[in-house]
């Protein structure tokens, strides 16, 4: 189903009229449709660690580098944000916040594999991992639409363009939220929204970690080394 097709099943239900195009209009609705369809992906996106959207970065260490480029797709870390060392048994602890990175470039403890943080458009480890340690990480990736020719870029831009998540949630979405922007009671459109969320996110089993606290874990010195 392409975002027109979307949009004609909520035009249909807004409007009660048919729509033949979106992108290529120019009509105040389809373009207040353009900018509210741009703004619900972006939304369903941070809503769920969505398989579809989930990809894997393999940093290549050289054992004098510590901070690297993002890949160009990345969007944001997974709620379960472990990064895993090909030589220890045990996980990267990520660094609370700038005040503790801080604190650890000054006095790093004895500890492995060592901490990461993301900042300045990089990724950082410290310390500096060892050469072809390579650690690793999955992400999810800002590419949420796939285009005629399977090229995946982040925004609708043609109406031949696919979303890569549920297209009946998306359609959802554009109706409250149209509602919304026009000021019209949208409760029971956001609800219906809100109920196929949840359902489509119970049947994806990219989210929904149990977390426990590791801190303690990342001090087994040599003993955490994979044989």
């Amino acid at each position: 189903m392409t975002v027109l097709d979307c949009f004609k099943q909520a035009s249909r239900r807004l409007l009660a009229q048919d729509q033949n195009s979106l992108f290529t209009g120019s009509e105040p609705f389809q373009i207040k449709m353009q900018a509210i369809i741009s703004e619900a992906i972006l939304d369903i996106a941070q809503q769920h660690d969505w398989l579809a959207l989930t990809s894997l970065c393999t940093l290549t260490t050289d054992g004098s580098t510590a901070d690297f480029d993002l890949p160009d797709d990345y969007g944001r870390m997974l709620v379960k944000a472990d990064v895993h060392s090909s030589i220890w048994s045990i996980n990267y602890q990520e660094c609370a916040d700038l005040d503790e990175w801080t604190q650890l470039q000054r006095f790093m403890p004895s500890t492995v594999p060592g901490y990461w943080i993301i900042y300045g458009g990089k990724f950082h480890l410290i310390p500096t991992p060892r050469e072809n340690e390579n650690p690793c990480f999955w992400y999810i990736s800002n590419n949420l639409v796939k285009d005629a020719d399977g090229t995946l870029k982040p925004l609708f831009t043609a109406d031949a363009d696919t979303f890569l998540l549920d297209e009946q949630l998306l359609t959802l979405a554009m109706i409250w939220r149209w509602k919304q922007a026009e000021g019209l009671d949208y409760a029971e459109d956001m609800q219906n929204y809100e109920v196929r969320l949840s359902q489509i996110a119970a049947k994806d089993h990219g989210s929904k970690p149990i977390r426990s606290n590791r801190r303690g874990m990342n001090r087994l010195g040599i003993w955490g080394r994979r044989r």
